[in-house]
């Protein structure tokens, strides 16, 4: 992946959060090798974004996509996680 490509920023994250409840975070750490990426040159997409995840998203289904691209990754080790407070 080129430095400072789109697709450097999306698959080169080796920490990940998910939201446990309204005060609760998890963080995770992430280990896998660098991923050979591929350039997508016809594709559809076909999601109801609103039903799936919300009136915020709705906006997707009228959204065109800047880059279309699938990863050839590896097995990802997902390590520690470590709780955090939201305040």
């Amino acid at each position: 992946m080129k430095t400072g490509s789109i697709e450097k920023f999306i698959y080169e994250h080796y920490y990940g959060f998910t939201k446990i409840n309204d005060i609760k975070t998890e963080e995770y750490q992430l280990r896998h090798p660098s991923w050979k990426i591929h350039k997508v040159t016809d594709y559809k997409i076909d999601c109801d974004f609103e039903a799936m995840y919300g009136k915020s998203f709705s906006i997707l289904s009228q959204t065109q996509p800047i880059e279309v691209f699938i990863a050839e990754g590896f097995d990802v080790a997902i390590y520690w996680k470590r709780n955090k407070i939201n305040v």
